[in-house]
């Protein structure tokens, strides 16, 4: 530390890492996402999909279930407005990542088909998911990544309810998921 309360490295411009012994439970946690997320995206972008953005993501594994995808099912399933899912679709099938048909069954409802893009692109998430986890088995041991599985395990567990319903909870105050800090 020099006389201003900085580093030397913290001046230079390079990336600090706290002693993790330092930084409680939860902001390693938070932390660790952040720094997983940019992991996936630099490989992402890497495998030429530097164009997505959030919730790109999550729309496409939504629409990649079985049977039929419409913009109000996205926006029931994100928790937003259906006026807020048609512009995210809208992007996506500007960049080619899904297309619109009108539903034989209600004409006022838009159907949602992911392209060829769209699916190599949630394989190459895949990928890219897998090859970081298969780098930090090889850099901190099976026996460690097992153990950090076993952790957020206890953390989670099977009673906690998935994280879209999390989040939607989270808004309304009086419910008892909601995450006020």
């Amino acid at each position: 530390m020099n006389k201003h309360g900085t580093s030397s490295t913290e001046e230079s411009g390079e990336a600090t890492h706290p002693d993790p012994r330092q930084v409680g439970l939860g902001g390693a946690l938070r932390q660790a996402w952040v720094g997983y997320r940019r992991r996936l995206d630099a490989e992402l972008v890497g495998a030429g999909f530097g164009d997505r953005g959030f919730p790109d993501g999550r729309v496409l594994r939504i629409c990649s279930r079985p049977g039929e995808t419409t913009i109000s099912q996205i926006g029931r399933e994100l928790g937003i407005t259906r006026q807020r899912a048609s512009k995210i679709v809208a992007s996506l099938v500007e960049r080619n990542y899904v297309t619109l048909a009108t539903s034989t069954s209600d004409r006022r409802e838009k159907i949602i088909t992911l392209t060829t893009r769209a699916t190599d692109y949630l394989a190459a998430q895949r990928k890219a998911s897998k090859s970081i986890e298969h780098e930090l088995r090889t850099h901190i041991g099976a026996e460690a990544l097992d153990s950090l599985h076993l952790l957020l395990n206890a953390l989670g567990g099977a009673e906690q309810p998935r994280m879209r319903d999390y989040l939607r909870s989270a808004r309304s105050p009086g419910d008892p998921f909601h995450a006020g800090e």
